[in-house]
Formats: C-alpha cells, sequence, structure tokens
C-alpha cells in the first residue's frame, strides 16, 4: 500500500522537535517498520497535537501495525480538525473496509463521494464491494432486487442467489448449450439391493432374486459384461448398447453400454460379500467396478403378495432366470385395496429413555388407546420412566428393560444377553405394531427385536428398515432448527395412522354431464363402449397390443369401441376388421375437457397404461383396467377406486426410469411381456 506523506499542518508546528520526529517516522515507515513509526509520530503529537496530517499518518501506521483501536483514535481525531475533507473520507473508507466494518467503509466512500462528486476513486472501492456481493443500501431500505437482473431470462452468478427463495431460477430455462457437459468415463450401479443397516454398516443389501443393473460411460467399444462374487462367476452377458448421451457435446467420443443383470441370490449363505463387475470389448482394455454388499435371507412371495419386486423360483426348474421370470403370468390386483393397518391385536411402544420424554409422548399414547380400543398395548420403559407409564392407565402390560446411556460411546447400549432375552420374551406376543416414540435414533434398533410386522417410527437414515417412518419436521426460519413442541410432532406421527386403516379414495361423479358431447362422435345416449386409451407420457409404459385387444373385443363382444390416440397415422396399422368397421371411433386430437370426461365417466370399461386419464376414469366410477409397467409400484399409483391393476413381476421393479429410457437393459418387459389374454379377460369381468 502507499502511504500518504504529511501534506499538511507540517509548515505551521513550531520547533526543530517535531521535524526531526516526524523525518524519524517517515524514515521507519519506508522501511516497513510501522510499530516504530507510530511511535515516533506519537512522539511528534505530543509538541503539535493538532496536526492532522500526523494523526492521519499515526492512523495509517497504528492499522498497518494491526492495532485498529489506537488506528481509529488517530483518524477520529483528525476528523474532528477536518470535517469536510474528502481525502480523509476515503482513508477512513480504506481503514474500515481493512478492519471488517464493511458497513462503515461503504459509509465513509459514499461521504467521499459526497465531498467530492467528481473523484472516481471512491466509486471504484464502492463498486468493488458491491461486485464482491456487498449491498449498501442504507439499513430498513426496499431491497427487492431490480428489474434489469430479469431481463431477457439471463441473470449473473449473484442475482441468481439473491433470487432464492422469491422466486424460482431453477425453472428457468436453459439453451441446449447451456445444458451440454463433457461426461467422464464411469461406471454406475443404478440398482443394486437396498442400502441398510447392517453389522457392516450401511451397504446394499440383496435378498434372493435381485437386479444388477446400471451403464458404463466408455470412450472405447465395450460387448460384454461379467459379474463375479468373492471370486465366483455368476453372470456373462452382452451389454446393450452403444448409446449417445444427450448433453454430450461430443458423441463419437463417449457413448453409454447398459447392463441389467438378474440373478438369484438365495443359494449364498448370509454375510458379506463383494461383487466384482468387469465389462470388456474387442481390446485388451476393461472397465471394472468393486462394490461390498450383504446378503440376507430372501423374503417370501406368499407373504409380501402386494411386492412387484419379491419373486422365488423354483431351483429345480428349466431355463435360465431370465426364461422362468418372463414365463410367469402377470399379476391382476384389485383396485380396492385392503387397509395398511389391519387385524392390529398388539401394539408395542418403545420410550426407554428419560421421564421428560415419556411426558412428551402422554397426548400420543392416550391417542393411541384411541384408535386401538380392543389391541393389547405393551409398553417398553426405563425404569426412569416406568412409575409414570403405570399411572397412565392404558397398558396392558409394562415391561422394564436396561437400557443405558454409555457416554463413551454416545448412545444408549445393551448387551447381546440382554437383547436376545427381551426378542424372546417379546415372541410370543405376536406384536403386529411396534412404535418408537424417540426422534432419536438411539432406541430405533431395538424395534427389530420385537418381531412385528409393521414397525413405525420417525424416519432416520441409519436406521432405513421401519414398515413406514414419518418425516413432518417445522423450522425455525434461519437455523432450520425444531421448533414444534415434540409432544405435537409425536401425536402428529399417531394421527396418522387412521389413514394407513382406512383410505380415503373415493367416487365423485358429475351430475352435470350429459351424453350429448359424444354424440358429434357417434356414441349415442346408454350405448356400451370401451375405452382404450393408448398414450402415456412415458414413453416405454405404453402397451404395445392396443390394437390386437380391439380387434378381439370387436370380434366378440358388441362394444363400440374408443381409441384415445396421439398417433394421426394410427388408422394406417389397421387390420382390415378394424379399418371396415363402423363401431371403431379414432380418436388423435385433444379434446374439450367435458367431451373427454364424458367418454371416461359413461364408458363400460376403461383400458389404459399408467397415465391420469386412467385415474380421472377411475374417479369418475368406471370401471377401470390399467396396464401398470413396474417402474414404479402399482400400489402407490395404480389406481384406488374402480376395477383392477395388471403388472408383473420383475427383480427391476421400482427403477423409477423417466427420461433416460434407454437404461432400462430388459426390453421394458415389465409392460410389454403383459400378455393380451389377460388383459382381454380382465375386460370381459365389467362387459
Amino acid at each position: 500500500m502507499i502511504l500518504f506523506k504529511i501534506k499538511r499542518g507540517l509548515s505551521s508546528a513550531a520547533g526543530s522537535p517535531f521535524r526531526l520526529l516526524v523525518r524519524l517516522g517517515d524514515a521507519a515507515r519506508d522501511e516497513k517498520r510501522y510499530g516504530d513509526a507510530a511511535t515516533l509520530y506519537g512522539e511528534a503529537l505530543i509538541r503539535a497535537p493538532g496536526n492532522s496530517g500526523v494523526h492521519i499518518q499515526a492512523g495509517h501506521m497504528f492499522k498497518e501495525a494491526g492495532q485498529f483501536d489506537k488506528a481509529e483514535q488517530h483518524y477520529m481525531e483528525a476528523l474532528r480538525l477536518l470535517p469536510n475533507d474528502a481525502d480523509l473520507a476515503l482513508q477512513l473508507g480504506h481503514f474500515y473496509k481493512v478492519s471488517g466494518r464493511l458497513r462503515e467503509a461503504s459509509a465513509s466512500y459514499r461521504r467521499a463521494i459526497t465531498l467530492s462528486p467528481d473523484w472516481a476513486v471512491p466509486r471504484a472501492e464502492l463498486d468493488g464491494m458491491r461486485q464482491s456481493g456487498w449491498n449498501d443500501e442504507p439499513a430498513g431500505a426496499d431491497r427487492h432486487l431490480p428489474t434489469e437482473v430479469l431481463l431477457d431470462g439471463k441473470l449473473n452468478a449473484l442475482g441468481l442467489a439473491q433470487l432464492h427463495g422469491q422466486m424460482a431460477p431453477e425453472h428457468l430455462p436453459k439453451t441446449r448449450a447451456e445444458l451440454m457437459s463433457y461426461h467422464t468415463e464411469s461406471v454406475q450401479l443404478s440398482s443394486f439391493g437396498v442400502t441398510q443397516n447392517t453389522f457392516w454398516g450401511m451397504v446394499p443389501v440383496l435378498r434372493g432374486v435381485e437386479a444388477i443393473r446400471g451403464y458404463v460411460l466408455a470412450e472405447i467399444a465395450l460387448h460384454q459384461v461379467e459379474a463375479r462374487v468373492n471370486g465366483l462367476p455368476i453372470h456373462w452377458g452382452v451389454l446393450k448398447g452403444p448409446f449417445e448421451l444427450e448433453y454430450e457435446p461430443d458423441k463419437t467420443r463417449i457413448q453409454k453400454y447398459v447392463y441389467n443383470i438378474w440373478y438369484d441370490f438365495s443359494n449364498f449363505a448370509p454375510g458379506l460379500y463383494e461383487l466384482e463387475l468387469s465389462f470388456a470389448g474387442s481390446t485388451l482394455e476393461k472397465r471394472s467396478l468393486l462394490q461390498r454388499f450383504v446378503i440376507e435371507p430372501a423374503l417370501r412371495e406368499s407373504d409380501h403378495p402386494g411386492s412387484d419386486a419379491i419373486i422365488n423360483l423354483d431351483p429345480a426348474a428349466p431355463g435360465t432366470i431370465e426364461e422362468q421370470i418372463n414365463a410367469r403370468p402377470s399379476v391382476l390386483h384389485e383396485a380396492e385395496r385392503p387397509s395398511l393397518l389391519e387385524r392390529i391385536r398388539t401394539v408395542l411402544t418403545i420410550r426407554p429413555d428419560q421421564l421428560g420424554d415419556l411426558v412428551t409422548s402422554v397426548p400420543a399414547i392416550m391417542r393411541l388407546r384411541e384408535l386401538f380400543p380392543d389391541a393389547k398395548l405393551i409398553g417398553l420403559f426405563s425404569p426412569a420412566n416406568v412409575d409414570l407409564a403405570r399411572t397412565l392407565g392404558v397398558y396392558d402390560e409394562i415391561i422394564v428393560i436396561d437400557h443405558r446411556e454409555s457416554l463413551f460411546q454416545r448412545t444408549r447400549t445393551m448387551s447381546l444377553e440382554d437383547q436376545a432375552a427381551l426378542r424372546d420374551r417379546l415372541a410370543p406376543y405376536s406384536i403386529d405394531v411396534a412404535i418408537d416414540f424417540s426422534q432419536s435414533r438411539m432406541s430405533r434398533p431395538l424395534l427389530g427385536l420385537t418381531g412385528a410386522a409393521f414397525t413405525y417410527g420417525f424416519i432416520d437414515p441409519a436406521w432405513p428398515r421401519l414398515t413406514a417412518s414419518v418425516d413432518d419436521a417445522y423450522h425455525d426460519p434461519k437455523n432450520r432448527a425444531e421448533i414444534a413442541p415434540h409432544s405435537t410432532r409425536i401425536l402428529a406421527m399417531i394421527n396418522r395412522l387412521p389413514t394407513l386403516m382406512q383410505g380415503s379414495a373415493q367416487i365423485v361423479r358429475r351430475s352435470d354431464l350429459s351424453w350429448d358431447p359424444l354424440r358429434a362422435f357417434g356414441i349415442e345416449q346408454n350405448d356400451r363402449f370401451v375405452v382404450l386409451h393408448m398414450g402415456a407420457r412415458i414413453v416405454f409404459s405404453r402397451w404395445p397390443h392396443y390394437l390386437a385387444l380391439a380387434s378381439r373385443l370387436l370380434a366378440e363382444t358388441d362394444l363400440k369401441i374408443v381409441l384415445f390416440t396421439g398417433d394421426p397415422e394410427l388408422r394406417q396399422n389397421f387390420t382390415p376388421d378394424l379399418a371396415g368397421s363402423e363401431r371403431v371411433i379414432v380418436l388423435d386430437s385433444v379434446l374439450p375437457f367435458d367431451a373427454f370426461d364424458a367418454f371416461l365417466s359413461h364408458c363400460a370399461v376403461y383400458v389404459g397404461n399408467d397415465s391420469g386419464p386412467k385415474h380421472l376414469a377411475s374417479l369418475r366410477g368406471a370401471p377401470v383396467v390399467s396396464i401398470h409397467s413396474a417402474r414404479i409400484s402399482w400400489n402407490e399409483w395404480g389406481q384406488e377406486q374402480t376395477g383392477v391393476i395388471i403388472s408383473r413381476k420383475v427383480p427391476c421393479a421400482g427403477c423409477a426410469l423417466y427420461h433416460d429410457v434407454d437404461e432400462c437393459g430388459k426390453d421394458y418387459v415389465c409392460v410389454n411381456g403383459i400378455e393380451l389374454d389377460t388383459v382381454y379377460n380382465a375386460v370381459r369381468r365389467y362387459v
């Protein structure tokens, strides 16, 4: 930094000792001996205390020495002597900026501009602060963003940062060039068991028939994939691809190869394993991946009939695993589903902590007794809160456990012998529902000892084995800390149970919707017709056999057949029977909502993919035959009110593919493999 020499006040000072001290101070300053210089200037000021220039120099020296309090004393004395000096205002701005007092720095620079409006230096200092993000508007000013940051939808980084919370910059459209990025080689494991807490930490857990699914980005041509488990080869196959990367600028440089391996791990003993995937082409180069995982006993289909992901195979059956799975029939699920909590006979609650913890749980405990008046209610408590639990008068049985907090381990502990004893003691109860009231994870693992079919509590990434969980935090706007009383959160968790016990779906018909909109399309009142809705937002969710179904319904029923399609050239694929029939109506453009609603409301049966119209048809009370791909669970997105949902059991169920349709690796067998006969027979249930 260039230090300012004394410009003012020197000629008025009397006596050579003052001048000598100033010269010595200047010399120390030039040699960067800032502490010595400050001392010498201070000695000079004893002889001439009203010298503003020496006060400024002393302030500079103390500033350079890091003694900001002493520097400020000299600057303030200089300001008293020179209240309207623009140069001094600038120097104060520098001082305040260096010492981290940005508000005072900004004010000093603005004052320098006021005193010398044409001076560029303080303006440049202010601009530099603003470019670094400093907002120098006066306190209390309305800090809305200037409109120019939104012109043409273009925002600089600072504008984007300021917009968060006020607008939604994440939703601004981007150009294709902005989405482009150069990809690097990698091996991705998209689906491989479910990450769970295990003895070996949080690792993927595999149970029975599983899918090993993912993709490889490579700059070399790849053809085959080999999978080994602890060195044992379990699969060799051909990769799908290559596929282009949509947002890769150089599509010839790097490409995508897809794999989807189905394998039955039932013959491996439970324990920790290592998966090795190797990918090779025509050269000696390979790409590989290593992944630790745990094998646990397979789940049984009979215990979980609603899951499309659980598959038990006969080890003696002929054929490959793909042949066996693809040969299985599709599954019909009734849309009107049973309660998720049926036949609740025994409920266990866990609160093995402190007295205050139980006090906050009392409202939830009382509500639980209201919800399950006939169930046996068992409480698991610590010695610290068991006496209070007994006074509540709602528990049929109380069990006290030793679950002490270890300050050394910073969690609660229980010996292996005590765990086994607790598990054996709880087993005869055949507990249906076990609930951990604690927000903390300390007691969550105890749910694993209950043997309950349904475990419930606050969500915990470190213990994801809960059957159901809640995460209803209420956040402080500043630090995101919890602000709802603990008792409120626990009660809210319990109050969700009635919704699980009784579904909320209902049929809502329109009394104002007549048949009139249908006459323009050849449908008269009380005509019996079937709607085949062939579209779906996700392309690979579309079932490929609608025209074959239409031909069969045309031949074997008297129904009129309404085909909704987004393909204006569909008629070119018609067989002669469809092309020549007046009972076939093709709608290939968007209808007014009331007309569309009328078709869905008055049809004898609706057949469609997993899409919005099937939900609307069900809402209106029409029988719905839903053809559901396993990319998402039919339990979640199958219609609830009427009809049936048809799906297939596949190991990769739940893949949730959406945009990257090339990553299936199995030719969308979960929807393409749904049989024509299965769909036709489901339709005939209603017509």
